[in-house]
């Protein structure tokens, strides 16, 4: 696997979160038409005709909170990712951060979780948001304590 370094990483995770919010921009106005065709859509239990109207509107309102959390934890990581630019990786704001990524990521298990009860594949999609909200939390916690460690250096001369 070629190596690239540190900086074009950066540049390439920089453009990727442009690009994600972008798509996350134009999925805000193609929701009311995707989510009526995904309803549609057959699955392992078979097509979902049986929801009704009301049902639709809370499938509807919350494609639209998934939206705004993704948009929510791409803006944190842009953020985060212009702070690694600029040399502040051990700060408490990058801490903040990750923090806020980590919980975005624990409410779209909330909101996957809600959503399998009409789509079977939400419980996937669920658990693997719960699982990387797991992740960032420990990176959070060790990211923290390097950030003590830091400032604790810093204050001594």
């Amino acid at each position: 696997m070629p190596k690239i370094s540190n900086r074009t990483s950066l540049h390439i995770s920089i453009g990727i979160a442009v690009l994600f919010f972008a798509v996350c921009i134009v999925g805000l106005f193609i929701l009311p038409g995707l989510v009526p065709m995904l309803i549609a859509l057959p699955d392992n239990i078979g097509p979902r005709d049986t929801i009704t109207s009301f049902g639709r509107g809370l499938v509807m309102a919350e494609a639209y909170l998934v939206v705004i959390t993704f948009l929510t934890a791409d803006v944190l990581l842009f953020d985060l990712l212009q702070r690694v630019k600029k040399g502040l990786v051990f700060t408490l704001k990058s801490v903040a951060r990750i923090r806020g990524v980590s919980w975005c990521c624990m409410v779209l298990c909330v909101l996957f979780g809600c959503l399998g009860y009409y789509f079977t594949l939400s419980w996937l999609v669920s658990f693997l948001a719960l699982f990387l909200g797991l992740c960032l939390r420990v990176t959070k916690n060790v990211i923290a304590e390097a950030t003590e460690i830091k400032n604790e250096n810093d204050l001594t001369i």
